[in-house]
């Protein structure tokens, strides 16, 4: 009895199983299974938004039915901005170029394309404002200005991982934070007004150059000006590891980078010391999910005190060999000047080192 139970149990399942495979079928056969859930033609979505009813298309766009289904994770994207100079004052005529994505196919002149472009110029006080779109995130892709350039890691040429501007407008199931535009609050960026930029070795590009794969508890290893060592920490219930990074040269140095100096044109005239160190977690370091890291920012002073370098260093998690991953950029002026403003996308010829 308990066998033929066993038996009719499994043919219940077996027959569930079935159905359940069918009605897939057909609903993919008819154009409305969902991207997400179970929403139907007026679901509303994180944020608030609430989805509009399929409509039917001519056939004459190919992507009729994925627009239907993909215009429900979209969200209108209204946004304000505010563009000022290094001493806090507002620049008018700065053109900023934005883009908003989406899961809908955009028809263009030259095919088609998941992302609309907006552009907008700054007023007489620094505003500017992007309207009437609909999508997932909007990116601010560019902000120029003649004789105006933005902070090192953002400038065109330079731009790596982790930089770029980036406002989510919806979040599908939560997995991350919603962006707000508030009219009276608008986003503030900086532009640095090039005063007198010096020809300087640069390097690092879109995705950051490889900085020193370092074992994790081993000696110091020197990279050109500096030697750099991690150190475990942590414990296995709070993993943080320990960045040393010390200078080469006795008459050097190495100084952090004040947190609220996001150009990093100028080196200090003093405060360096023979070594800094730089503390982190597992949070937010997953190069794997590509991570944009925890950032590590400090300058260098070296050959006999002439040389001066500004440093952005990314760091990952140890991997389970032990080994940490980096990422690095660097500008350095050799000229004994402690200069060292740039425009990346219009450099001055690299001076030769000597």
């Amino acid at each position: 009895m308990k066998h033929k139970r066993t038996i009719y149990i499994i043919g219940i399942f077996f027959t569930i199983t079935c159905v359940t495979i069918f009605m897939i079928s057909t609903y993919r056969a008819s154009g409305r299974l969902q991207l997400k859930g179970s929403y139907g033609p007026t679901a509303e979505l994180d944020g608030g938004e609430k989805s509009q009813p399929i409509t039917h298309v001519p056939e004459s766009n190919p992507w009729a039915e994925h627009n239907a289904i993909a215009a429900r994770f979209d969200t209108r994207v209204r946004f304000w901005g505010k563009v000022v100079d290094q001493n806090e004052s507002p620049l008018e005529g700065v053109i900023t170029v934005a883009s908003v994505t989406t899961l809908r196919m955009i028809k263009t002149e030259h095919g088609y394309r998941e992302y609309e472009i907006l552009k907008s110029t700054t007023d007489s006080a620094g505003r500017f404002m992007f309207d009437g779109s609909e999508g997932m995130y909007l990116d601010i892709e560019s902000m120029n200005k003649d004789g105006y350039v933005l902070p090192s890691a953002y400038q065109a040429g330079t731009r790596w991982s982790g930089a770029k501007y980036r406002y989510q407008y919806l979040s599908i199931g939560n997995s991350r934070r919603v962006f707000k535009p508030v009219q009276a609050s608008p986003e503030i960026f900086h532009l640095w007004k090039l005063r007198k930029p010096e020809a300087l070795v640069i390097g690092g590009d879109t995705s950051g150059l490889n900085g020193p794969e370092i074992k994790l508890n081993s000696a110091a290893e020197a990279y050109n000006d500096i030697s750099m060592m991690i150190t475990d920490v942590g414990t296995s219930q709070a993993p943080q590891w320990e960045v040393t990074v010390a200078a080469i040269d006795p008459n050097g140095g190495v100084v952090k980078a004040d947190p609220t100096d996001i150009f990093m044109f100028n080196a200090p005239e003093s405060g360096y010391s023979d070594s800094i160190k730089f503390r982190y977690g597992p949070d937010g370091s997953d190069q794997g999910i590509g991570d944009p890291g925890i950032p590590i920012r400090f300058f260098v002073r070296s050959h006999g005190g002439r040389w001066h370098t500004a440093g952005e260093y990314l760091f990952f998690s140890p991997e389970r060999n032990g080994m940490t991953s980096s990422k690095m950029r660097y500008w350095l002026n050799p000229s004994g000047s402690h200069n060292l403003e740039h425009d990346a996308a219009h450099p001055l010829p690299e001076p030769i080192l000597k």
